[in-house]
């Protein structure tokens, strides 16, 4: 009986531990991340419109960098920013910033071209990417 609590001490003591290392586990960026494609805004949502099942399996989760020209810019609630790029008549862009990496963004106006690079989470109204920063080569 001793044994058996023994273990089972030993064994929720270990699962706190990995769970409290995975809570403090610093945030990865994807700044110096090279991005596994390279595409305009128009184009991306193309490829999501004409296909969406295809355009998962290149892009879902992946890190792109894309081109547009910015259409709306706001912060939400959790004082995150969201850039939208023009895509095509119904969809765009979505760009959720990083947080720590939004300062430079909130600088930009709409109407001017940027490079972004994040990762797409697949479309809603939108084609999503999260986690973004600007693109280096964009400055």
């Amino acid at each position: 009986m001793k044994r058996i609590l023994l273990t089972v001490s030993i064994f929720l003591t270990a699962a706190v531990a990995f769970g409290y290392y995975l809570f403090n586990k610093p945030h990865s960026s994807i700044v110096d991340e090279t991005p596994i494609a390279l595409s305009e805004a128009p184009a991306l949502v193309g490829e999501y419109e004409a296909d969406e099942n295809s355009a998962n399996a290149k892009y879902l989760g992946k890190v792109i960098e894309v081109t547009g020209t910015i259409s709306d810019k706001n912060l939400d609630e959790k004082g995150i920013l969201n850039l939208t790029l023009k895509g095509g008549d119904l969809a765009g862009i979505g760009c959720q910033f990083d947080k720590n990496f939004q300062t430079e963004a909130l600088g930009l106006k709409s109407g001017e071209q940027v490079k972004i690079k994040g990762i797409c989470t697949g479309i809603l109204m939108d084609v999503v990417l999260v986690d973004c920063v600007i693109s280096k080569e964009s400055n």
